[in-house]
């Protein structure tokens, strides 16, 4: 008898197709719908089928029905012919969209549940792949996985980006879009008359602002003047720049700020006279405080103060104006799990791996290759190596999706 291969892709699939026949009708079109491109990866086809058009609700949903995709997308872009050829498409403006994943991020988590080895050699290791392997090549295979830790610091900066775009922006509420991606991070989309016709360019300045890229210190105040109030309560980077500050000088440990590396002089400073300077980033203008921290070492203390204000966003995604992004409600095929809309409010408490896991029905036996622990549905599961485990669909459809287990025949 012919094994099953890892991951059971019929059995997903089966599962995929059950779902949508009963729930298509679920899936909210985008916004205009005519004028959006479609495209989709399927379980039983190689490559993306793409340059779709799903004019009507009743078309998408019928698409989802009879074909039960394992990725769904739609274009951020509006387009005059959505079937046509990118150079013929006739771009008509896009979508403002962001996109936050746990892979741009270096997590302690990562260490114990992502791996990577090269192609090259028998070198391998735990987290991240290096840039380049001993062997001085750079070809690594990877296996990345997920957990709690890497949700939360997904949403996190979700949460900052949110208000950084509402409160620097001026972006409206009801013009805001927040959707769990049904994997590692979080998408945001900005429907805006003022913003949909910004060409790349543009979304890369706002890119830029958001990260903070390129901010100087002396720029947002912390430089000798004759400025007399305090900063923080300011719009933009000049009053981030000093909640940014204070806030870390709140909460770091001494060890965090000798790593700085400041200079003696500065770090002795910081850790005696850090009540002196909290007051007088308060009370005073930010430039008061350059007699106790020069403006040198200022600038260590800021570029790392500021990680806790700017959000960690995919640059590529938000300048491409023609990118395809996820559709709400749809299955993510990575992990089994629903792309879900958040509202506004509501993130904080979000919890995917309690929310997003919506597929339901009997036990199902596993046979492990390996996979790490991780909490769903309020079960702990793994780590597990070469063993058999039975468990909910919910779960197991995670580990088969990651190819970690197949289905016991």
């Amino acid at each position: 008898m012919e094994q099953e291969p890892w991951g059971s892709p019929k059995f997903v699939e089966e599962q995929f197709t059950q779902w949508y026949r009963s729930n298509a009708a679920s899936i909210p079109a985008p916004i205009d719908l005519p004028r959006r491109e479609f495209a989709f990866l399927t379980f039983r086809r190689r490559g993306m089928h793409r340059h779709i058009e799903l004019p009507t609700l009743k078309d998408l949903h019928g698409y989802l029905r009879n074909n039960a995709p394992m990725h769904a997308y739609h274009s951020s872009s509006y387009y005059e012919e959505p079937t046509a050829d990118m150079a013929q498409k006739g771009w008509l403006g896009a979508d403002l969209v962001f996109d936050i994943d746990a892979d741009h991020f270096d997590l302690p988590c990562q260490k114990t549940h992502d791996k990577w080895w090269c192609r090259n050699c028998d070198e391998e290791g735990t987290g991240h792949p290096p840039e380049i392997c001993k062997c001085g090549k750079a070809q690594f295979d990877s296996e990345t996985w997920l957990c709690g830790e890497c949700l939360q610091a997904t949403k996190y900066e979700t949460e900052k980006l949110l208000d950084i775009l509402i409160q620097d922006f001026g972006a409206k509420i009801e013009d805001l879009i927040t959707n769990f991606s049904g994997n590692r991070g979080y998408h945001v989309h900005v429907h805006s008359d003022a913003m949909k016709h910004l060409n790349q360019n543009s979304r890369r300045e706002i890119v830029d602002y958001i990260m903070a890229t390129g901010l100087e210190a002396g720029l947002q105040g912390f430089k000798p003047g004759k400025g007399a109030r305090s900063t923080l309560a300011e719009g933009g980077w000049r009053g981030r720049t000093g909640r940014a500050v204070y806030d870390y000088l709140t909460s770091a440990t001494e060890k965090e700020i000798r790593a700085l590396k400041m200079g003696r002089n500065a770090t002795k400073a910081v850790l005696t006279s850090r009540d002196e300077v909290l007051d007088t980033l308060i009370t005073k203008h930010p430039s008061n405080i350059l007699p106790m921290i020069p403006p040198k070492q200022l600038d260590k203390l800021v570029a790392k103060a500021i990680k806790l204000q700017a959000s960690e966003i995919d640059t590529v995604v938000t300048t491409d104006i023609n990118r395809l992004i996820r559709m709400p409600n749809t299955l993510h095929g990575k992990t089994g799990w629903q792309v879900q809309t958040i509202p506004y409010g509501k993130l904080p408490s979000y919890d995917p791996l309690m929310q997003a896991v919506i597929l339901k029905g009997p036990d199902v036996e596993l046979e492990f290759k390996g996979a790490p622990k991780i909490k769903i549905l309020d079960e702990t599961y793994g780590p597990y190596e070469e063993e058999d485990v039975t468990m909910p669909l919910g779960a197991a459809l995670f580990f088969l999706c990651k190819k970690g287990a197949r289905v016991k025949r």
